[in-house]
């Protein structure tokens, strides 16, 4: 299809760019802040996402959906559902503080300063919506990066001016305000106060398996973090932190990529037949085959890149890296899948999907840290990760959409860049990448 490649690039260079700030972040916090601090961060954040996606219905998904979705009456119902809810879930955080602190040994002021992060969100312009709607690619990730270029700066001043937990609590909080902000300079951004009951009623029934699935998937991604953090010490928390997040990285290229291109598309171009769902197959197998070539290499290399760049208080993140790479291979896979879940309007396949992630993840992970410590409990994690690239399949499956073909290809690309880094290694006489595992069991 005509410009799809080209905003594939866009998404693609933005996220590039956006990464980039926040690796650069990562790095420059893990020399400033001690690893028990990047731990509290760790957990406040899961705590805060999980807060912020309570009651969530879809404002993106619906303005998306919808052919009305950029009518004045939509966009300023939805705007308006959007603030009300973020005001509630800030109560409701501030409420939940005082647990929440006696839970994880965390300060509550902490906790309370966070709290602002639900209402200071809520408060951006649908605006930023639209341009999914239009497939406004180029200008989306222009804001977006814009955005994190800002709150990077601001990160970076008060790490180094405070060198204490308050200075990333202080940047996340600064840094959603300066994107709400922002929103406003965005073409068409005014707003007002509305609700029309038969928008609201729409965008609550579309919208209930949407928050659904958002839910099921916080608690999929998020529980390592919840429940680590009380079991483990938070200083091992923040290592593992730091390998999540490289981790992560190419898992979120492919979700922006499955929200900004291939389901807006899609949807937008549901009447068009079999040309656009060649073109995106296509593009997709291109970018899976791609990622997934660049996670064998980055499996391979993980402990070398970690003792390379990251402050020599987390070196063990390099195994922890290799790991979490090996379910990343199959994460990617299925959050592109799940881009083709949501096109044909079957939302709930994907909640189903992001149950069964919750139960394999609640099982697995306290029983690998039990009877494997914490080497057993990162391997439940990437055991998840493959076992819920399964369950997104089969509702693929009873589409008759599965793209078995391309993600075995894909697959196999990784498996054969890790099978030649690794047995470069060998050749060299150099440890592998998962080999310290060994001596932890």
């Amino acid at each position: 299809m005509k410009g799809l490649s080209s905003k594939m690039v866009w998404t693609i260079s933005g996220f590039v760019a956006s990464s980039g700030m926040r690796f650069v972040l990562n790095i420059a916090l893990s020399y400033l802040l001690a690893p028990d601090i990047m731990g509290v961060m760790l957990v406040v954040n899961a705590v805060r996402l999980g807060i912020e996606l309570l009651t969530d219905v879809g404002i993106e998904q619906n303005i998306v959906h919808h052919p009305d979705g950029l009518d004045r009456a939509f966009r300023d119902t939805a705007w308006t559902m959007q603030v009300l809810r973020g005001f509630f879930l800030s109560l409701l955080f501030a409420a939940a503080a005082p647990f929440l602190a006696q839970t994880y040994h965390i300060d509550v002021r902490i906790f309370w300063l966070v709290a602002c992060s639900p209402f200071l969100g809520g408060l951006h312009s649908t605006a930023i919506f639209a341009l999914v709607k239009q497939v406004e690619v180029r200008r989306r990730n222009q804001f977006e990066l814009g955005s994190e270029m800002l709150g990077f700066l601001v990160s970076v001043v008060l790490a180094y001016t405070l060198r204490s937990v308050w200075a990333p609590a202080l940047a996340l909080v600064c840094t959603v305000a300066i994107r709400s902000a922002l929103s406003y300079l965005l073409p068409d951004p005014a707003q007002q106060f509305r609700l029309d009951p038969q928008i609201r009623r729409r965008i609550l029934h579309y919208g209930k398996w949407i928050m659904m699935t958002s839910l099921v998937m916080y608690a999929a991604t998020n529980l390592d973090r919840l429940y680590l953090g009380q079991a483990v010490p938070l200083g091992l928390v923040g290592i593992y932190g730091i390998a999540r997040a490289m981790a992560e990285l190419p898992t979120n290229l492919a979700r922006r990529l499955s929200y900004q291109i291939i389901f807006p598309v899609m949807v937008h171009h549901r009447d068009d037949g079999a040309d656009v769902d060649r073109a995106v197959e296509r593009t997709r197998l291109l970018f899976a085959c791609a990622v997934c070539l660049a996670l064998g290499v980055g499996t391979g290399l993980s402990d070398g890149v970690i003792s390379l760049i990251y402050d020599p208080r987390y070196v063990s993140a390099g195994w922890i890296l290799a790991v979490l790479l090996v379910g990343g291979a199959f994460a990617v896979l299925s959050n592109l899948n799940e881009a083709l879940l949501l096109a044909a309007g079957r939302p709930a396949f994907s909640s189903f999907a992001n149950g069964a992630r919750f139960c394999t993840m609640a099982i697995c992970l306290p029983a690998g840290l039990h009877w494997l410590g914490f080497p057993g409990a990162v391997m439940a994690i990437g055991f998840t990760e493959i076992c819920q690239y399964g369950y997104i399949s089969i509702g693929l499956t009873r589409l008759d959409r599965a793209p078995w073909r391309d993600d075995a290809i894909a697959i196999s690309a990784y498996v054969i860049a890790l099978g030649g880094v690794c047995a470069l290694r060998y050749g060299l006489g150099l440890n592998q990448p998962f080999q310290p595992i060994w001596g932890m069991l």
